[in-house]
């Protein structure tokens, strides 16, 4: 189990990786509103004083990107550094939970099937909730900041265009739950191959002896061909949702640019105004395609902790003592 001091180090770390993502994205979501500042300025007041106080705001704004920057590396290094430790110790939690049972659970439970949770199972749950944890903060915080802004600089414009999202988060719930349950079904009968191909491998002997190779290499083959068939649906399922995604962030900025020049037509916005209302566009796009990868990963993680939860928090049916 955890220690008090793990706990506390883990937390350190991961509320650190927070407050570096609370830096990055403030940055990130402020910059579209400052260029549109100076796309108006260089539109309607072009001089030779202005010339210095540009070159003034680009190096201010360059050096405000760069602690953006750097934020956002140590907030990448900080999550993997937390997600390690915590592989780690679900693994050696596991591993410690599977030497307590009595011997009836391994009769029952397959020792490649065991092998398969441990390695590959639990870097899926450790990598969904810190790195995937992470870039769906990050979304979530840009997406809610963009639309704010969106909003600040035109409201009819925002609400024109965000007519398109609803249709969008209904698919993508749609979607994640079908693939929490594909991700279980695949793990399943991944841990299944493995299973066959350790009990095979460590019987090569007595597989030799009844002449059975081929007939083991056909069970693999079946096996493995199972597992393809599974990652041909999820392949098939998820290009379907990022295509539909990637038609909607385009269609998105069409609809900006087609509102946006009616308002401008009719001298409701300026160029900068647009200008910060198509790259807030661009990034409430790119923010919801992240959090749909967030959602679909949280479900990947889920479905492959279900079981991982199940052996760690068995009790043996004899006394481990």
């Amino acid at each position: 189990m955890l220690s008090k001091d793990d706990i506390c180090e883990k937390l350190t770390l991961l509320d650190a990786a927070v407050g570096f993502l609370a830096v990055s994205s403030v940055i990130t979501m402020s910059a579209p509103f400052f260029m549109g500042k100076v796309i108006d300025i260089i539109y309607t007041n072009p001089s030779e004083d202005f010339t210095d106080s540009l070159t003034s705001l680009c190096a201010l704004l360059s050096g405000v990107f760069l602690c953006g920057g750097a934020a956002n590396a140590t907030r990448v290094y900080l999550m993997q550094t937390a997600g390690q430790r915590i592989v780690k110790r679900l693994r050696a939690t596991m591993f410690s939970s599977i030497l307590k049972q009595e011997t009836a659970f391994f009769d029952k439970t397959r020792t490649g099937e065991l092998i398969n949770r441990l390695s590959s199972d639990t870097a899926l749950l450790g990598r969904s909730v810190t790195e995937n944890l992470s870039d769906g903060l990050r979304a979530g915080a840009q997406a809610s900041v963009g639309v704010g802004m969106m909003f600040f600089v035109s409201p009819s414009l925002a609400a024109f265009v965000l007519s398109i999202v609803p249709p969008l988060a209904v698919l993508a719930v749609i979607y994640g739950r079908y693939l929490r349950k594909l991700t279980k079904m695949t793990q399943d009968s991944l841990a299944e191959a493995t299973q066959l191909a350790e009990e095979r491998i460590g019987n090569i002997r007595t597989v030799r002896a009844f002449g059975q190779e081929v007939a083991e290499m056909e069970k693999y083959t079946n096996k493995v061909d199972y597992v393809l068939q599974l990652a041909k649906k999820e392949a098939l399922v998820r290009a379907g949702f990022f295509g539909a995604t990637g038609l909607s962030g385009n269609l998105i900025v069409l609809s900006v640019l087609y509102k946006g020049g009616l308002l401008m037509g009719n001298a409701y916005m300026t160029v900068g105004e647009l200008s910060s209302f198509l790259m807030y566009a661009f990034w409430v796009g790119i923010s919801i395609g992240g959090l749909s990868s967030f959602y679909s990963e949280l479900m990947k993680g889920l479905g492959a902790g279900g079981r991982l939860w199940e052996l760690i928090e068995r009790k043996p049916q004899l006394p481990f003592n």
